[in-house]
């Protein structure tokens, strides 16, 4: 999650046109969709590299892009440095041992 982080901050400040406001920070589409994809693709690697079934990769991959990109778009002052990787391996780690 930390690539997707950093290749939300580059594309969001160099292609981000289309912008919105969260708590006081102003985010672009842009810039969260490209977290939301970096994290899927990077989420699905690790899950296919440890033998996960295909169906449970996909289901996985995007519920933790979700929750990434929604933990990057509220993180004030850079704390998403620190929430975004905590809170997808959580979600993860009880997605993939608990509920599915």
């Amino acid at each position: 999650m930390a690539w997707g982080d950093g290749m939300a901050a580059i594309i969001g400040q160099k292609f981000g046109q289309h912008s919105y406001q969260l708590l006081g920070v102003k985010k672009s589409w842009e810039g969260s969709l490209t977290m939301m994809g970096v994290s899927f693709f990077i989420t699905s690697v690790i899950l296919l590299w440890v033998n996960e079934p295909i169906i449970k990769v996909a289901i996985v991959s995007l519920i933790v892009s979700l929750a990434a990109m929604g933990l990057e778009a509220f993180s004030k002052l850079g704390i998403d440095n620190l929430t975004v990787p905590l809170g997808s391996a959580v979600l993860a780690f009880y997605l993939i041992h608990g509920l599915l």
